[in-house]
């Protein structure tokens, strides 16, 4: 071999794609996986002891709004990656609530090359369902999808009418792509700002029924018919997970669902906390909902984990409850905050994790990402599954601070992520571009 190869030794291999959990060391050359080989057994190149520490696929997040073009005060391509990077996500999918927003193949064009200019890992653009994200017109999903984009979504501006939802999944059908929906009935969650309940009656504020989204879920959901793949964005609730569940048998294995590490470790009492900083879109809900949300990312009734990053400024997310947009950051929390939830031990719990961060929403949109095995691209997660660490918003690589998760200790650290076979981040350093 070249004496360009790098051999990571000594570490445990988690790849869900073939089920393989073991020692192995991971021989790396020209940006791709060369082989697995017997730990110690190869001899030239730089060697890099990575003993004690998992070797898993790099995360794949198909829900992140990096908000470039034209809200580069909440983030940037160059700083939501590095807080990606950080993470141990080596591809993420970009959504196109931007100012403008991505509807149209010169946008798609326009993005893409920011894309290659400042990136640190993979980015994949998905493009808005509507012109000008209205409720009149679609885009031409065709059109868009050959200038770039993975998939087509509806997200921050959900479509209203079941007519121009059936429009939507007839052309997502036509055109071979995903639909990624959010589901949420305006006319129902109006004017409010956190979950309904009693927490939002103490503060006097309006609330947001669970209603407005599970009933969106079942419209949803009631359109396995038209042959469309559909995936459902940030679950939260356990009437949506039923909702869901109920209509699985109509889609043939057409329909998945994801939801967020915050939806599985925070209720609404994070408000009373964290206020605006706690103020997202669907709203925290209740314990309840998160031992059902749990419940069903173990048994695999959830199969995706997405983080749903939404960086606001500081000084925005600083207006108060009602005036504060929605959105949390979670790129840099999102792996510690799974792991703390579900304490994966086993190889086979190891496995069942990072197929849901990582393999599952590669293979949902057909990127060549979420392995660890010969022949595929060197997109790697290190990972020291013991360390614990505490979470210190103003240590983000992401200009977003607001995370509930502020102050909380956490399990399992990343130590490095390669992409395409270079290391983009390591022992606590964003590195230059990854290539």
């Amino acid at each position: 071999m070249a004496d360009n190869t790098l051999a990571l030794r000594g570490g445990t291999v988690i790849d869900p794609g073939s089920g393989y959990a073991g020692q192995a060391d991971v021989i790396i050359a020209g940006g791709m996986i060369r082989e697995l080989r017997e730990p110690g057994t190869f001899a030239g190149g730089e060697a890099v002891d990575v003993g004690g520490m998992l070797v898993a696929p790099g995360l794949v997040d198909m829900h992140v709004h990096l908000r470039e073009p034209g809200q580069t005060q909440k983030e940037t391509i160059a700083t939501g990656t590095a807080a990606a990077v950080g993470g141990g996500f080596t591809s993420i999918c970009c959504m196109a609530n931007t100012t403008p927003p991505i509807d149209t193949p010169e946008r798609v064009a326009d993005l893409l090359s920011r894309i290659e200019r400042d990136a640190l890992c993979r980015v994949y653009p998905l493009g808005a369902a509507t012109e000008g994200h209205g409720q009149e017109r679609l885009v031409d999903f065709r059109a868009m999808l050959r200038a770039g984009c993975v998939a087509m979504t509806d997200d921050a501006f959900p479509l209203q009418s079941r007519e121009l939802k059936q429009q939507a999944l007839s052309l997502a059908r036509e055109a071979g792509c995903v639909f990624i929906a959010h589901p949420e009935d305006k006319a129902i969650s109006g004017s409010g700002v956190i979950n309904e309940g009693e927490i939002s009656r103490a503060l006097g504020v309006a609330g947001m029924p669970t209603e407005a989204t599970a009933s969106a879920v079942a419209e949803w959901a009631e359109l396995g018919s038209l042959g469309a793949r559909v995936h459902l964005a940030h679950i939260a609730t356990a009437e949506e997970l039923r909702a869901a569940t109920a209509a699985a048998g109509l889609w043939d294995g057409r329909l998945t669902v994801e939801t967020a590490p915050h939806y599985l470790c925070i209720t609404d009492e994070a408000v009373l906390r964290f206020g605006a900083g706690a103020k997202v879109n669907p709203p925290l809900r209740t314990a309840a909902d998160t031992v059902a949300l749990t419940e069903a990312v173990r048994d695999g009734r959830i199969g995706i984990i997405a983080t749903d990053h939404a960086p606001h400024s500081p000084e925005e997310k600083a207006a108060g409850l009602m005036a504060a947009p929605f959105g949390l950051v979670g790129l840099e929390t999102s792996l510690a905050a799974m792991v703390t939830v579900l304490n994966p031990d086993s190889p086979a719990e190891w496995l069942g994790l990072i197929e849901k961060m990582s393999t599952a929403p590669a293979r949902l949109l057909g990127l060549r990402a979420g392995r660890v095995a010969p022949g595929e691209p060197a997109d790697i997660m290190i990972v020291d599954p013991v360390a614990t660490w505490t979470v210190r918003p103003g240590r983000f690589r992401s200009k977003g601070r607001a995370t509930p998760f502020a102050g909380m200790q956490l399990r399992s650290r990343v130590w490095a992520t390669l992409v395409g076979g270079r290391f983009a981040y390591r022992e606590g350093e964003v590195l230059a571009r990854a290539g």
